[in-house]
C-alpha cells in the first residue's frame, strides 16, 4: 500500500470517528436539553447516559423525581430524532415498554403507550410553540390498563387517546377520550367497601370518558368545554368552565412564586399568589349530573340502613341542606337549593349548579365577597342551582 493510500485510509477513519463523536455529542445535548427544561416544570428529571443509534436516541435509566419519589429507573427511545439546541429538538415517535408492577396478589400492568409529534423548544429566542411552552406533542395514546388479582381482571381501562392541535395565535386545542372503563367487584379480594358496592347494586361497572379544551395564550382564555365521565345505570358527569387571564406571563410568573414559596415556607409567599389572582377572572362554571338509576339505589339503600322511608329520609335531607345554608342568611339562595335538592329526590333526573355571569368576574371580587359578604356570593358569582332542567322542544317545566 502506498503513503498516500494510508493517508485517505486514515483521513477517512479520522472523519468516522468524527462523525461518530458528532452523533453522540447530539444524542447528549437532546438529552441534557430535555432534562434542563423537565426539571424548570417542576419534575426533576435523571439519566445514567445517551446513546445514538441511526435517527434514535436512547436514554439509559430515566427516572422522574427526587429522592424516595422518584420513579424507577428505564430505557427510553425517541424515535427519529431531529434539530439541534439552538432551533429545538422534534421526536417522531417515543414509544412506552408496557410497565408491570406487583403489589403481593395484584398486578398491575400498563400496555401500549406512545407519543407522537413530540417538540422541546430551541434556545435561540422565544418559543415558537403553542403557547410559548417548552414542551408540545401531537397525539398521546393507551392501548390499557388492567388490575388483576389471581389472574381475575378487577379494572380494565382500555383506548385512551389524546389529541393537541395547535391555533391561530399560538393557541392549543386538547381532545382526549377513554374508549372503556370496566371494573368488576365481585372479583379479587373482598373487603368491606367492595361487599358494600356490590350489596348497593353495581357488582360491575363499565363507563367512558371525555374532555374537550381550549387554551388562547394572547388572551389567557383557559375552557374546559365539557368533561363528561359516564358510567351505565349509574349516570353522567359533565364540568365545563371558562376562565380568563391564564397567559404564559402569568404561568411564568406562578412557577416564579412556587420556587420562592419552596426556598422560602416562612415568606410572604400567600400575598404574591393574592397578587397573581388578581390577574385572573371567572366567565361560567357549569356542573351537572344526570342519573341513571344511581339516585334511587341510593336513596333506598340509606332509608334501609337508616331503618326509614324513603320519603322520610329525603325530609331529612332537605331538612340538613337548609339548615347548612342558613348561616348564609340568604334566605332566596336557601330556598332554590333546598327545592332543587327536593326536586331531584323526589324524582332523579338532573341537578346542575350554573355560575354564568353577563361578564367575567375578577377573582379578587369573589374573593372580597367570600370573606367579606358571603351572603352575596350567589348574586356575585350569578349562582343558580336547578333541578330535573328540561331541554328546548321537550315537555315538562323546568324545575328550580
Amino acid at each position: 500500500m502506498t503513503v498516500p493510500s494510508k493517508r485517505i485510509l486514515a483521513g477517512l477513519a479520522l472523519l468516522m470517528l468524527g462523525s461518530t463523536s458528532a452523533l453522540a455529542a447530539d444524542a447528549q445535548a437532546f438529552a441534557n436539553r430535555l432534562k434542563v427544561l423537565s426539571t424548570a416544570q417542576g419534575l426533576p428529571m435523571s439519566f445514567a447516559g445517551a446513546e445514538e443509534s441511526g435517527d434514535n436516541v436512547v436514554l439509559k435509566g430515566v427516572t422522574i423525581g427526587e429522592g424516595a419519589n422518584a420513579s424507577a429507573p428505564t430505557d427510553v427511545t425517541f424515535e427519529g430524532v431531529t434539530g439541534s439546541d439552538a432551533e429545538g429538538w422534534t421526536v417522531a415517535r417515543i414509544p412506552v415498554a408496557d410497565i408491570v408492577k406487583k403489589d403481593g396478589a395484584k398486578t398491575v400492568t400498563v400496555s401500549g403507550a406512545e407519543v407522537t409529534g413530540f417538540k422541546v423548544a430551541g434556545t435561540a429566542g422565544a418559543s415558537t410553540l403553542p403557547g410559548q411552552s417548552d414542551f408540545y406533542f401531537d397525539s398521546a395514546k393507551l392501548a390499557g390498563v388492567t388490575v388483576e388479582e389471581g389472574g381475575a381482571k378487577m379494572v380494565e381501562i382500555a383506548d385512551a387517546s389524546l389529541v393537541n392541535t395547535a391555533a391561530d395565535g399560538g393557541g392549543l386545542t386538547t381532545e382526549a377520550e377513554v374508549g372503556s372503563i370496566k371494573a368488576d367487584f365481585t372479583k379479587g379480594e373482598q373487603n368491606e367497601t367492595t361487599k358494600a358496592i356490590v350489596d348497593f347494586g353495581y357488582p360491575q361497572l363499565s363507563g367512558t370518558g371525555s374532555v374537550s379544551a381550549a387554551w388562547n395564550p394572547t388572551s389567557g382564555e383557559l375552557s374546559l368545554d365539557p368533561l363528561n365521565i359516564s358510567f351505565e345505570n349509574v349516570g353522567a358527569l359533565d364540568v365545563s368552565y371558562q376562565v380568563n387571564g391564564y397567559t404564559p406571563a402569568f404561568i411564568a410568573s406562578m412557577r416564579e412564586v412556587q420556587k420562592q414559596m419552596a426556598a422560602n415556607p416562612d415568606g410572604n409567599g400567600g400575598m404574591a399568589v393574592f397578587g397573581l389572582l388578581s390577574q385572573l377572572s371567572l366567565a361560567s362554571t357549569v356542573v351537572s349530573y344526570s342519573d341513571d338509576s344511581f339516585a334511587n339505589k341510593m336513596l333506598d339503600y340509606q332509608a334501609k340502613q337508616a331503618g326509614t322511608t324513603r320519603e322520610a329520609l329525603i325530609a331529612g335531607i332537605v331538612g340538613q341542606v337548609g339548615g347548612m345554608l342558613a348561616s348564609l342568611q340568604n334566605p332566596e339562595f336557601q330556598t332554590e337549593v333546598s327545592t332543587a335538592v327536593e326536586t331531584f329526590l323526589k324524582d332523579p333526573q338532573s341537578l346542575t349548579v350554573a355560575i354564568e355571569p353577563d361578564a367575567p368576574i375578577p377573582a379578587t371580587q369573589i374573593m372580597g365577597a367570600a370573606m367579606g359578604a358571603p351572603q352575596t356570593l350567589p348574586s356575585v358569582l350569578h349562582l343558580s342551582v336547578t333541578a330535573n332542567d328540561v331541554e328546548d322542544g321537550d315537555e315538562g317545566e323546568t324545575a328550580q
